[in-house]
């Protein structure tokens, strides 16, 4: 996978978990203290977040930081 595409699955992957919770990007935001232009950028898969920012956005969310990289199983080959 490459970096453009590893940083939109992973962005992606927070707005559905922010849409399924009810939550606008501007509630995360507050609800992680962060800027709202911070997590636009973070779901369009256009910053690379460091750790923090994403326990931050896993606390406010409520979900462990691993939920974001769900999508990751999908590329790794199945042992034999």
């Amino acid at each position: 996978m490459e970096d453009k595409q590893f940083l939109k699955s992973l962005g992606e992957v927070i707005a559905k978990i922010r849409k399924k919770q009810g939550l606008t990007q501007l509630d995360l935001a507050s609800l992680a203290d962060m800027e709202k232009p911070t997590i636009t950028r973070l779901e369009r898969g256009r910053t690379n977040p460091t750790s923090i920012t994403l326990l931050k956005i896993s606390t406010a969310l409520g979900v462990p930081v691993s939920k974001f990289f769900t999508f990751q199983n999908k590329d790794i080959p199945k042992a034999k």
